[in-house]
């Protein structure tokens, strides 16, 4: 009995290490397309447990940086790497609501297609839409996963008026993973968005096992939250202070 325990676990620790050795190969020759499974097959099975709620949204676009509802009358509202939740039904006093996701096609299918707000197929690096067309840009638990950081900033900068808004939650000072391949800190994050950008608020929280929006909720602040190279979750708000074709 206890030599057959013994082969079972000698046989469940060598599938992990097969699963790894596979995941990190596939991740290393097709960056883009495994990281888009991986998230795909998140959405999937958060679907079926059904825990697509998007009901908490409200509460970070508005309580939690000190804005009214009234801060998106008749605004043009544009959500990065929004998912199929509908992040942005709350919101119908804007004069239009969009969700940008390389995934938005697939979204439809797991429930997307009944939501009023509006879906764009596109990445971060190539967002379809004018110059200075939105008024308020957010990246929720998003940023660290694009392809391109750089390129995502610089389109974040391009598509906001001036005197829009951009808020910002991210995980920051985590090590490069197959869907966040990018490691972020605070300080580097301030610097890239100047001089378009005036951070108006920032903190880091302290993560909690539970995720981003509930590791916020519990209200734990890392000090010296510009320079902290502690991981954690990051919150910010910022305004366009001028426009792209001034730089």
């Amino acid at each position: 009995m206890q030599l057959l325990d013994y082969a079972k676990r000698k046989s469940r620790k060598t599938e992990r290490k097969s699963k790894r050795l596979i995941s990190s190969f596939l991740s290393r020759l097709f960056p883009v397309r495994w990281k888009e499974h991986n998230e795909l097959n998140y959405w999937r099975k958060m679907s079926k447990e059904g825990n697509l709620s998007n009901k908490f949204y409200e509460y970070f676009f508005t309580t939690h940086f000190g804005l009214d509802a009234s801060h998106y009358e008749d605004k043009v509202i544009l959500d990065i790497g929004c998912g199929p939740c509908g992040s942005l039904e709350w919101a119908s006093m804007a004069s239009r609501r969009i969700g940008l996701d390389p995934l938005a096609k697939e979204y439809m299918r797991l429930g997307a297609k009944h939501h009023r707000m509006e879906y764009i197929d596109a990445p971060s690096e190539e967002i379809p839409l004018q110059d200075d067309e939105c008024d308020a840009v957010s990246s929720f638990n998003s940023l660290d996963h694009v392809e391109d950081l750089n390129k995502t900033l610089k389109e974040i900068k391009r598509i906001i008026r001036p005197g829009g808004t951009f808020l910002l939650l991210v995980e920051v000072n985590h090590p490069p993973r197959a869907c966040e391949p990018h490691e972020i800190s605070p300080r580097k994050l301030l610097d890239s968005l100047r001089p378009e950008f005036v951070c108006e608020s920032l903190q880091v929280y302290k993560p909690d096992v539970r995720g981003i929006y509930q590791s916020i909720r519990a209200d734990k602040k890392l000090p010296s939250p510009e320079e902290t190279k502690e991981k954690g979750y990051l919150s910010a708000q910022f305004t366009r202070i001028t426009s792209s074709k001034q730089i």
